[in-house]
């Protein structure tokens, strides 16, 4: 009776590892890349993962002490929470403003609270993230290799034009240890560069909108780990999802509309690079300071939608229901036209 249990139990293990492999899906690695190349692996709008490359001493020298010595004083304003799941809906966190090198020791204690900075402008939060001005003493350590083809002119004046990539924005990230945040997309492509600890990153294409539970760019699930996640969010199962640990030194491009969550596993500092699609420079809303506000298209369209579904909704449901499912056959039609 007990090997036959011992059986089973393995049996059982077997079949749920089977199972979490063909819910992953692999990211890939590369190294030694070329402009070619990684042009070529970001026209696919996968995310992989690029090892050893030239991002400058920061993998080298970027270290609490270090951070002393270059740092002298400097405040930064910092989520605080009681719970490693930070979550940007329900809000579970508050803002506190530190000493740039106290909150440095904080993150990486543990002491019941969790810490997560992510650098803004130097007066407010309506600014563009830019290393070389919140944080210029360590800004010449990060460098960007010849492959990601950055325009080196800061404000190009041919930008609609030029056949280099612009930088849009440079942001500083630092989190305690297990501290995860909520699951969202950007509309501009990204690298995420991990420079102290390991990082996980979990990631689901822009067509698993349906599947996890939005509010604007954000998901309800939080816990994406959670046990009864198919009881409170039945759709979810249906979500594809991809899966990598960075490494110190390892980076991953994170395309634009994929949606991506991060978990600390250690004391983490990362930097992110956003730039923009040169296609879409005239569709980007001016106010967007984080990379991740609607096209301005997309916002009118949404805008529209609501104008649409408040006179269906002044009809008898069963007028509403049948005009809203030829809304939804009209859309159905125009996205398999896409694909």
């Amino acid at each position: 009776m007990e090997s036959f249990f011992s059986i089973s139990c393995v049996h059982v293990f077997s079949v749920l590892i089977v199972l979490f492999m063909k819910m992953t899906n692999h990211i890939e690695t590369f190294e030694n890349l070329t402009s070619d190349k990684f042009d070529s692996l970001v026209e696919q709008d996968l995310p992989f993962i690029i090892r050893q490359a030239a991002f400058g001493s920061c993998l080298r020298n970027w270290n609490k002490d270090y951070f002393g010595q270059k740092i002298a004083s400097k405040q930064v304003s910092v989520h605080v929470s009681t719970s490693p799941l930070l979550d940007f809906i329900n809000k579970n966190f508050s803002y506190c403003v530190y000493d740039f090198i106290e909150f440095l020791k904080l993150c990486s204690e543990e002491n019941g609270l969790y810490y997560y900075l992510r650098s803004i402008g130097n007066h407010s939060s309506k600014e563009i993230a830019n290393l070389s001005e919140q944080f210029p003493e360590i800004a010449n350590d990060v460098e960007y290799p010849e492959f990601i083809n950055f325009c080196a002119e800061e404000n190009c004046p041919n930008e609609n034009e030029c056949p280099n990539r612009h930088l849009f924005s440079s942001v500083l990230r630092i989190s305690s240890r297990n501290l995860s945040i909520w699951t969202h997309y950007d509309v501009m492509e990204n690298i995420l560069l991990q420079i102290i600890g390991r990082k996980k990153v979990i990631l689901f294409p822009p067509t698993d909108a349906p599947f996890l539970y939005l509010k604007g760019d954000k998901s309800e699930i939080i816990d994406l780990e959670a046990h009864d996640l198919d009881k409170k969010y039945p759709m979810f199962n249906n979500a594809t999802r991809y899966e990598c640990i960075l490494e110190p030194g390892d980076s991953l491009f994170i395309p634009s509309m994929w949606f991506h969550n991060t978990k600390a596993l250690e004391y983490s500092i990362g930097v992110n690079f956003f730039w923009k699609n040169p296609q879409l420079i005239h569709h980007y809303d001016r106010n967007d300071f984080y990379g991740n506000k609607d096209l301005k298209l997309a916002t009118h369209a949404y805008v529209n939608l609501d104008k649409a579904l408040q006179h269906l909704n002044k009809l008898p449901d069963k007028y509403r229901k049948f005009y809203i499912s030829m809304c939804i056959a009209k859309l159905n039609k125009s996205l398999k036209s896409i694909s």
